[in-house]
């Protein structure tokens, strides 16, 4: 059909319920579904999974744990993210990973190579369509755009409470096989301000108030219903309120002199790095711009101080631009809602290293689990093997920092974990350890102790550099480590 006023006839006759909608999922069927998909549309999905012989689910960052509890009837994979609330199942290999990045995530299918998997069946909210005939997704699009271009069916949740954004974000209703409306309510945040005040336990009720009102409505409405009973520790950390702790700043403290007036910024989610706009990072600098993966707490009030203006970038000109806005807090949220200053626009388009290494001073700035005294760069698994998450966008916002002349690729990462018993900087990975980034695209590292520099030094000449900023404790025995490994050091 075409994209004419006959959209309504369309969208009317795709409208279904809830159970029609999942009876387009056949048996064997791959169905993806995205980061944030609404509870109600994959509780949907788990029950269709049981009335099925085979169903294949492909996810980014998931929470619906039945659809990954054991003995399920087909294939579960996790895309790119897993995410700590099935980070078990993946532990308990009922889910396996796919290691996907964003700007090679539709290649194979793009260029009709015979290995390509496209799902069968997309799963996704969006809004009511607008008086054109089409539906958005919001801040928070992540892949839906890309998959509802690519798979053969899509089947759409009205979500009235999804925070409207700016960029390519449309899609036409007669993209989709199937429309679902009414199943989510709009946020009844005064409802929720109640029940904290009469069942929340009495210790937590002033912190969950205060909580409440730097929300947004989307981050709302993925605990609405049990938000009263929520520690407000698990709130804070959901709507990306995490506190600045001394470890952190000190980071930010380090990170500070590297950042440029002018540079466009890119800031993965990760910790340390997600606290580093509220650390102040970025305080001094001038006329930065942004091109990044997703946001952080404190990067739009940037924005809204002027630190932020995107007047120096090369690529989208005076626009804030992601792939969704997924990390940024309540206040940031609102500053961003329908503000055409603020974009997003499909990964594998604006995570292309060919695209994104374009822009002027393009400086990376991501966290890590472990880095080794060659610079290999680990930031999915921890104890040589275990997964904690995945690549996400890392490799494609490094790489491009990288490629960029002018550009720089930070990596910050605490010194030590698990109470200062581990050093994160090590002389050697474990066996099994996944290397995220290797040593040959290795660049900056900084810790609360320092900056380490690795760009066109040696083995030797990198080792000393990274024992430079290793947690005092350690460095006596890094440095015994490395001369056994690479020669004396001269350190």
């Amino acid at each position: 059909m075409t994209h004419s006023g006959d959209w309504r006839e369309a969208y009317k006759e795709r409208l279904c319920s809830v159970e029609e909608a999942m009876a387009l999922i056949g048996d064997g069927d791959l169905v993806t579904m995205g980061v944030l998909t609404p509870a109600q549309l994959a509780s949907a999905l788990a029950d269709r999974a049981d009335q099925l012989g085979s169903m294949h689910v492909r996810a980014l960052s998931p929470t619906e744990p039945r659809l990954f509890s054991p003995g399920q009837n087909g294939e579960r994979e996790f895309e790119l993210f897993i995410g700590e609330p099935l980070r078990a199942a993946h532990d308990a290999k009922i889910g396996t990973y796919l290691p996907n990045t964003f700007m090679l995530g539709m290649k194979a299918f793009d260029a009709g190579r015979e290995e390509a998997r496209l799902p069968d069946v997309q799963i996704t909210s969006c809004s009511e369509p607008n008086d054109a005939g089409y539906v958005q997704f919001g801040v928070h699009m992540w892949t839906r755009k890309s998959y509802t271009k690519r798979c053969p069916r899509t089947i759409g949740m009205i979500d009235p409470n999804i925070t409207p954004a700016h960029g390519d974000v449309w899609v036409h209703v007669s993209e989709f096989a199937a429309f679902i409306e009414g199943v989510i309510q709009p946020v009844n945040a005064e409802a929720v301000r109640e029940r904290v005040h009469t069942q929340a336990p009495e210790e937590n009720r002033a912190e969950l108030l205060e909580l409440l009102d730097m929300a947004s409505p989307d981050q709302i409405a993925l605990a609405e219903s049990m938000y009263h009973m929520l520690p407000p520790k698990i709130v804070r950390q959901a709507f990306g309120l995490a506190e600045v702790d001394d470890e952190a700043q000190a980071i930010a403290d380090n990170l500070a002199p590297l950042i440029r007036d002018g540079d466009t910024i890119q800031v993965g989610v990760g910790t340390p790095s997600a606290l580093m706009f509220k650390a102040g990072a970025f305080d001094h600098a001038k006329h930065l711009g942004v091109h990044t993966e997703l946001g952080s707490p404190g990067l739009a009030q940037l924005w809204a101080r002027g630190i932020i203006d995107n007047s120096r970038k090369t690529i989208h000109k005076e626009r804030c631009v992601a792939v969704a806005w997924t990390g940024c807090d309540g206040v940031d949220l609102g500053i961003i809602n329908d503000n055409p200053a603020f974009e997003v626009y499909d990964p594998n388009y604006l995570l292309n290293p060919a695209l994104m290494s374009q822009n002027s001073q393009m400086t990376s700035i991501n966290s890590a689990v472990a880095v080794d005294l060659l610079g290999q760069i680990a930031s999915e698994d921890r104890y040589g093997g275990q997964m904690i998450n995945g690549t996400g966008g890392q490799p494609d916002t490094h790489i491009s920092a990288a490629l960029c002349p002018d550009g720089r690729a930070i990596t910050v990462l605490r010194s030590t974990a698990i109470e200062g018993s581990l050093s994160k900087i090590v002389a050697k990975h474990e066996a099994g350890t996944l290397v995220t980034i290797p040593r040959y695209l290795a660049d900056t590292i900084v810790t609360e102790y320092g900056v380490a520099r690795l760009l066109d030094k040696n083995h030797r000449q990198r080792a000393a550099e990274l024992i430079s900023v290793a947690h005092p404790d350690f460095r006596a025995d890094l440095q015994k480590q490395a001369n056994e490994l690479w020669g004396e050091l001269g350190i």
